[in-house]
Order: structure tokens, then C-alpha cells, then sequence
């Protein structure tokens, strides 16, 4: 399976970069924490805080079509500070062996509102590969494929807040088909949160109902901070399940003030998550 990494730069052209995969930079832990049953929406200071939003891709977008166009509105009209993208196609046969990151980043400069996008793979597939992605508005530095116990890719991403303090952000996908692969990645993942010395809010997509065996390794060290809102992710155009996650560790001092669904069936199959996280 190919390991690359691969970062898309908008400030004056596209390029590529492959980059090296590692752990994340070590940095100052939070502290606090505890279970869901205890944490409520709670105000949060704006300089300690952003906004996310994190969308599965879904394989080629609606259904194996391609057209990033909705994609890119989306994204524009919601303006968060960061986007993180699961299930991503990258030269796939579906999409016409088209670059999604690529063009997504492109497109959002292009109506005015520059986007800078990087692009883990996670698999191959299709004559092409599926991964995750992240998208900021500034030019970002340190981005780190992690692989945990090969079982698990994890994208990083630095992140620093109007305060000046650093967090990470990240993005991973489980796998939809094999059960027991799943539960592998969750206790991989579950181990990252002893581990990462940075604060971290993690993006997921994870093919598993809560009740599962997955919910049950990782409610031992995460907290869902997308809890809040009832309303399920997929399919977008009759949601029956919820399969999109925003997770934080429990040892560290997260709160979050706001969570929506957003985004219909002309977007994915799945719908977005929405959230304005931050330090207490």
C-alpha cells in the first residue's frame, strides 16, 4: 500500500510535495477532562477556539459522480477555518482519474477565498487511491501522515490559534467492510490519545453504529464533541445512521460551543458535521 503524502500549495501556484510520515510534534498537553454524561455546549473564548467542518467525501461525492462544484459552494458559503475531508478519491477510474484536493483548493481560490489542501493516502483503489484531507486558509507547515500500528492512517495537521497556542488537528478513516479491522484501528487509535503531547481534535469517519465494540474502546479515552446534535449523517438523503465523528481525548481540556449537521444528498451521502471547538 502507498504510504505518500502529498500537499497541494495555492499561494502563488499549485505544486506538489511528497513529504516524510511520522509522529506529530511533541507540545503542551491540556488537562481536565471527562465523559460525555458530564460535558454540556459551553461558551468558549473566541482567541482559544475555531471552526470545523468535516464531511466523508464519500468516494467520488454523490453517488460515484464527480462534480466538485457543490463542494466548493459548500465550503464557501460555511467559511470555516478548517475542512476536514474523509473517503477522498485521487486518481481514481470513477472520477476520471481527476484530483479532488486539487481541484477543491483551486477552485476555492479561484472565487476569492484562497483554501491550501493536503492529501493522505489511505488505500489503493479503483486504479487510483482513497485518503483523507485537510484544508486551511493559510499556508500550513509540519503536516504528518501517521500511520498507527499499521492499521490506521492519520493526517495531522498544525494549527495555531488566534491566542498563539498550537493544536493539531486530524483526519482518519475506518474501515467499511472488515468488523475486525475496525476494532483493530480503534484500539490503534485509542493508544494514539496516551501518546500525541499535542492537544488534538480528530475528524472520523467510522462505518459502526455507537453500541458497537469500535464505541466501546474508544469511549475509554475519547469524548464525541459532536454529542450535542441527535441528528444522523447518512445516507444524506434519508439519514438513518450516524457514521461522522469529532473526537477529543478525555485528559484534555476540550469544550465545545457549537454543533450542526449540514449539506443534503447533492453534496454526498453523507452529511457535514459543523462545529466550533476550543481550549477552556
Amino acid at each position: 500500500m502507498k504510504t505518500r503524502c502529498i500537499i497541494y500549495f495555492m499561494c502563488l501556484s499549485i505544486s506538489c510535495l511528497t513529504i516524510s510520515c511520522s509522529s506529530s510534534d511533541p507540545g503542551k498537553p491540556g488537562s481536565g477532562g471527562g465523559g460525555d454524561e458530564a460535558e454540556t455546549l459551553v461558551p468558549l473564548d473566541g482567541n482559544r477556539s475555531f471552526s470545523l467542518l468535516s464531511l466523508s467525501a464519500d468516494k467520488g461525492l454523490t453517488s460515484g459522480s464527480y462534480d466538485v462544484e457543490p463542494l466548493v459552494t459548500f465550503i464557501q458559503e460555511n467559511n470555516t477555518d478548517v475542512v476536514a475531508l474523509q473517503d477522498v478519491d485521487y486518481g481514481t477510474a470513477r472520477t476520471g482519474e481527476k484530483n479532488l484536493v486539487a481541484e477543491v483548493a483551486y477552485r476555492c481560490s479561484e472565487a476569492g477565498r484562497r483554501r491550501q489542501g493536503v492529501f493522505a493516502s489511505d488505500e489503493e483503489d479503483d486504479g487510483g487511491e482513497t485518503g483523507v484531507a485537510l484544508f486551511v486558509r493559510e499556508c500550513f507547515y509540519g503536516t504528518e501522515k501517521v500511520n498507527l500500528n499499521n492499521e490506521l492512517v492519520l493526517l495531522t495537521m498544525p494549527y495555531e490559534l488566534a491566542s498563539g497556542e498550537t493544536v493539531l488537528i486530524a483526519t482518519c478513516q475506518f474501515d467499511r467492510t472488515d468488523a475486525g479491522k475496525r476494532v483493530r484501528q480503534a484500539e490503534a487509535l485509542a493508544a494514539y490519545a496516551d501518546q500525541v503531547k499535542q492537544n488534538v481534535v480528530i475528524c472520523a469517519s467510522i462505518h459502526e453504529e455507537v453500541s458497537g465494540n469500535v464505541f466501546h474502546i474508544l469511549e475509554a479515552k475519547y469524548r464525541r464533541s459532536c454529542q450535542f446534535t441527535t441528528e444522523k449523517t447518512y445516507p444524506a438523503g434519508d439519514p438513518q445512521s450516524r457514521y461522522d465523528y469529532i473526537l477529543t481525548p478525555l485528559s484534555q481540556n476540550w469544550g465545545t460551543q457549537v454543533v450542526q449537521v449540514k449539506g443534503d444528498a447533492s453534496l454526498s451521502d453523507h452529511k457535514a458535521l459543523f462545529i466550533r471547538i476550543g481550549l477552556r
